[in-house]
């Protein structure tokens, strides 16, 4: 493995590793480690041998970004634990994933790939997102997963998994088609070829005429004024008025019904934020204009302070 490859897997193992934790221990609210390994090259059949029993494979699906699928795969058995975590249990096992267990797995993975993604676009300086995350029960036959994997190559990434009522080991299968994509994303593709050395001029020629260097050509027009923010003001940001907020264990989202009532971290006289991009930029009250909720702005940042914020 070289310095590039390397490189590669700390971002990546790093990424989904780091993700994973969080989501796990804060939807189970309990501890979870996990780390990262590189793997080998696998094949379909060589996938198949890493469970001697139905294993749960999960497809994600880019959108943005990158195209492609991405998988994980990790044995039944230890799935259903952890959706049993995740449900208010103490970690029994299930011999099949159905109905809501299903639903909040396919939930977390969401989770998992919201967050890595935002890593990996951090990195890379690009947008990556999914389209959605499927879950599928697998029996431990090489034709079940040619089925959804295709053929050709896949680089396992494994990420044991520890914790007091579970211990396992999640692989996660680039194509290696993706694989390639997020390496010359991240700037880590195959080195270019060496260009040839020069071939030294027969000694019977007595001179040569250099043709003088050709002057790069030089942009015309008005340089652009960094600081004309009038070139950003037509650019549209997502505008959210937040009341309040508050956290659920899966379990509690799932029993949710319509009269259901959720009690916010914020009183009923606090004021109302408003969020630009996801930062907080102004305080005020709800009201109501033309039979329409409206926001009134009562505390705001100054236009500098805002500006700022938002960079």
């Amino acid at each position: 493995m070289d310095a590039r490859d390397t490189e590669f897997f700390q971002k990546v193992g790093s990424a989904f590793a780091e993700s994973m934790t969080s989501v796990f221990s804060m939807l189970t609210g309990r501890e979870f480690q996990m780390k990262s390994e590189p793997g080998e090259m696998l094949d379909t059949a060589a996938i198949t041998a890493l469970h001697d029993a139905t294993a749960i494979l999960v497809k994600a699906n880019y959108q943005k970004g990158l195209n492609g699928t991405l998988f994980f795969t990790l044995p039944l058995k230890e799935g259903t634990i952890l959706v049993d975590l995740m449900l208010g249990g103490e970690g029994t096992s299930a011999e099949e994933l159905v109905g809501d267990s299903k639903d909040a797995l396919a939930e977390t993975f969401n989770q998992v790939m919201g967050s890595a993604n935002q890593t990996l676009s951090d990195l890379a300086g690009e947008t990556f997102a999914i389209a959605n995350v499927e879950i599928l029960a697998i029996p431990a036959e090489a034709a079940a997963y040619a089925e959804h994997l295709g053929q050709g190559g896949f680089q396992d990434l494994r990420l044991p998994t520890t914790q007091d009522s579970l211990s396992t080991t999640v692989h996660l299968l680039l194509p290696d088609l993706l694989l390639q994509q997020i390496k010359r994303k991240f700037g880590l593709g195959e080195a270019p070829a060496a260009a040839p050395e020069p071939v030294a001029a027969p000694s019977s020629v007595s001179a040569s005429v250099s043709a003088p260097p050709r002057q790069a050509p030089v942009a015309s027009g008005p340089a652009v004024d960094s600081g004309n923010l009038d070139l950003l003001l037509d650019i549209q940001l997502p505008v959210v008025v937040r009341m309040g907020q508050t956290e659920m264990q899966m379990g509690e989202l799932l029993k949710l019904t319509p009269g259901s009532i959720l009690e916010l971290n914020r009183s009923a006289d606090s004021p109302v934020e408003l969020l630009v991009n996801g930062k907080l930029i102004a305080k005020g009250e709800v009201v109501v204009v033309d039979g329409n909720f409206a926001f009134r702005i009562t505390e705001i940042d100054t236009r500098a302070a805002r500006i700022r914020s938002l960079a």
